[in-house]
């Protein structure tokens, strides 16, 4: 019976790690279709605390996903594009479009790695996610998932919401190593929508094109 007892920890940890696995398998067969939302929140940039507006469009069977900022005004016109293997950011006051590896990319003036907004399964490959609770939202009741991100993410940990009656992602909060909030968004005006690829591609023509 003490040997057993003594087990009960590590057995409720299992239960946890499954249940995340779970959650976020739910998410993924929930969001097969092409869906479109806003993200908008807090952000801690260069110069403190910026309020941060974006429109995200995916194509999730096709792991494309588009991210475009409208606020903060250092970020305004820049859109990120994410596909399997790369990360092409676009700045709007040099005109240039940057490519990176997805593993290295990030943007510039943002402090954290933008991939997660949009691509959910990317994510848990460099967040180590848990169960922790559940917590009632303006949406509803939601999954709160907890985890500490590998090195390079330009955060330390997340804590992500997942919204139970519709799964799917409808809040983030990014730490730094000190426990400070790097940024606390919310996904707003959620819709499943016709998207095609061509469009989540797009840039400018005359865009100076960098690879890194």
């Amino acid at each position: 019976m003490k040997r057993m007892l003594a087990l009960l920890p590590l057995l409720f940890a299992l239960a946890l790690t499954q249940s995340a696995t779970e959650i976020l398998d739910r998410v993924e067969k929930n969001l097969q279709d092409p869906w479109q939302a806003v993200v908008q929140g807090l952000v801690q940039g260069p110069s403190g605390q910026e309020e941060l507006r974006a429109r995200v469009f995916a194509l999730p069977k096709e792991n494309l996903f588009r991210i475009e900022f409208q606020k903060p005004g250092s970020l305004e016109g820049n859109f990120t594009v994410i596909t399997e293997k790369e990360v092409w950011n676009y700045l709007y006051l040099t005109n240039q479009l940057i490519i990176s590896p997805k593993e290295k990319a990030q943007v510039q003036g943002l402090g954290f790695s933008p991939q997660g907004l949009g691509d959910l399964k990317g994510l848990s490959e460099r967040v180590a996610l848990r169960v922790v609770g559940e917590e009632r939202l303006p949406e509803g009741t939601a999954w709160k998932l907890l985890g500490q991100a590998k090195e390079g993410q330009g955060f330390a940990s997340l804590e992500l919401y997942i919204l139970k009656s519709d799964p799917r992602p409808v809040r983030f909060v990014f730490r730094d190593e000190a426990g400070k909030v790097l940024a606390d968004l919310k996904v707003v005006e959620f819709k499943r929508a016709a998207l095609r690829a061509q469009d989540l591609k797009r840039y400018p023509k005359d865009a100076q094109v960098v690879r890194r």
